[in-house]
């Protein structure tokens, strides 16, 4: 697994890089892999979580939802640090530390109790704060809409927990992985915001809503961007069942 997301980083980190996230010369591979993941969503997660969902105990959605918001607790300390806000970055850290091993891969959320709370930080601030450019838009199957730069360090924070869990237990690794990690990614579809009305190129819609969100990190003030924030993955509703993750 860790030779694969390897690959991947690597292979994205090569992919051509522009100024403006949602210019799109990756647009013949974006555009199946959109189709997929609205396929993904019409036809088996909006059934898994309709039908199945009313029927998963309380405690079970509240441990997917703890253990999904550890995963991206990765992009806090990462934003959080190319920010520059150093308590913020050691704050997040804790956290995931704490949650990974005291909370048994995050399905609790002991951090919180003993007083250290979630630091959210912009992703798209985080770029420009540094200069770095977010790199050409891209959609990955089960993920969603993001960029080169994104995917590469999405990528690297999932295999790094993954390794993490795997030296306290390798089926804890396992589960975070496949029950958390894709759960969370297929709610995140589930949940995409500025759903398109029909007629309209659902594809176009939803690139324009993630440059929305990039614009706004580097402080875009336009009544547009205003009105209408882009999807974000990292931050999506909890799983509201067992769903696998995209």
């Amino acid at each position: 697994m860790r030779a694969a997301s390897l690959a991947l980083a690597l292979f994205l980190a090569c992919a051509p890089s522009v100024g403006h996230a949602a210019e799109d010369p990756l647009e013949s591979f974006n555009r199946p892999m959109f189709a997929f993941n609205k396929g993904l969503v019409d036809w088996v997660i909006n059934p898994v979580v309709n039908h199945v969902g009313p029927w998963v105990p309380g405690p079970v959605k509240t441990g997917l939802g703890n253990a999904y918001a550890n995963l991206t607790e990765i992009e806090m300390i990462l934003d959080n640090a190319l920010q520059g806000k150093a308590t913020n970055t050691a704050v997040s850290a804790t956290r995931f530390a704490v949650n990974s091993t005291v909370g048994i891969g995050g399905l609790f959320d002991p951090a919180t109790a003993i007083g250290l709370t979630r630091r959210e930080a912009n992703y798209g601030a985080s770029l420009c704060k540094t200069g770095l450019r977010p790199g050409s838009y891209l959609v990955l199957p089960f993920v969603g809409p993001t960029n080169t730069v994104g995917a590469v360090a999405l990528t690297v924070g999932v295999a790094a927990e993954v390794y993490a869990l795997s030296f306290i237990s390798t089926t804890l690794a396992t589960v975070d992985f496949l029950v958390i990690d894709l759960g969370g990614s297929a709610s995140a579809l589930r949940h995409a915001k500025n759903v398109p009305t029909a007629g309209e190129d659902l594809y176009a819609v939803q690139r324009a809503d993630y440059q929305t969100y990039i614009d706004q990190g580097c402080g875009g003030t336009t009544e547009a961007a205003a009105a209408k924030p882009g999807p974000r993955v990292q931050n999506a509703p909890a799983p509201q069942a067992p769903a696998s993750k995209g």
